[in-house]
């Protein structure tokens, strides 16, 4: 594989480089060009000092990430998702997503259709972000065991501590009530 340099300032540009990382000129209307003596000159002669700024969007500065080496099963991702609404957004690397997926489901499902509906989309939305992994798009990241155990501690957490507050509530208010008929 020849190497592409950068047509404005003749940098080696990287495989999956959309911009040139020292000047900024876009890549994909470079094509492939073999590094000239009027680049490498430009390049040598190029004061350092001088800087042009000009706004670069995040579309132009994205790198498209190789594939992941240890590609995450989009099946499992939804099979957890099914049991344990966010465990799927777990699974991929992403806690606070999973926490988020849990209360949304837990606190939509008083009302039932809502949280049946963050249920399932929790479910689609797991399948979705295991394949942008496992397309490059998005970083690959392991969950820490920890993560895994305290999100699945925090149901248990949750249910001790609605049943407490009931059990208090009734304590403060009920007992005193039937206490004074």
């Amino acid at each position: 594989m020849s190497q592409n340099y950068c047509s404005n300032c003749g940098e080696p540009l990287k495989e999956y480089a959309i911009v040139c990382s020292n000047c900024g000129m876009p890549a994909k209307e470079q094509g492939t060009h073999e590094k000239t003596e009027s680049a490498s000159n430009h390049s040598e002669h190029t004061d350092n000092t001088e800087h042009f700024e000009e706004t670069v969007h995040a579309e132009q500065v994205y790198e498209k990430r190789p594939k992941a080496d240890q590609p995450k099963n989009t099946f499992l991702a939804v099979i957890f998702s099914f049991f344990i609404p966010g465990l799927g957004q777990v699974y991929n690397g992403k806690f606070w997503k999973g926490v988020l997926f849990m209360a949304a489901t837990f606190i939509g499902s008083i009302l039932i259709i809502p949280g049946l509906v963050i249920w399932i989309y929790g479910m689609y939305e797991a399948y979705k972000e295991a394949e942008k992994i496992n397309n490059g798009e998005l970083p690959y990241t392991e969950p820490s065991v920890w993560e895994i155990i305290i999100f699945l501690v925090l149901p248990i957490l949750a249910a001790i501590a609605i049943v407490l507050f009931i059990f208090v509530f009734f304590l403060a208010i009920a007992v005193p009530l039937s206490i004074m008929a």
